[in-house]
């Protein structure tokens, strides 16, 4: 993803044309020559948001099949009612 550096003091008077870049390309706001935050397109949010959740999804289902919590299929059907 292209991103374009603009310093804060710089991008306090021209928000909305920075809002407008931020939907084709990240816009890094700098302060003292350093990375300080970013303006990000809400497609582009919201697919990394997406992508963080299915990530946590996957996470939690190698945790939970990782664990020592399974329980045998023979205590589950008698646990069930099942045997």
């Amino acid at each position: 993803m292209d991103e374009h550096m603009v310093p804060v003091s710089d991008a306090k008077g021209r928000l909305s044309a920075l809002v407008r870049e931020a939907e084709d390309a990240d816009v890094l706001l700098m302060r003292y020559g350093r990375p300080a935050a970013v303006l990000v397109g809400v497609d582009r949010y919201e697919g990394m948001l997406e992508e963080h959740e299915d990530a946590l999804d996957r996470l939690s289902i190698y945790e939970s099949a990782d664990s020592d919590a399974r329980i045998p299929w023979e205590k589950l059907k008698i646990e069930l009612g099942l045997d």
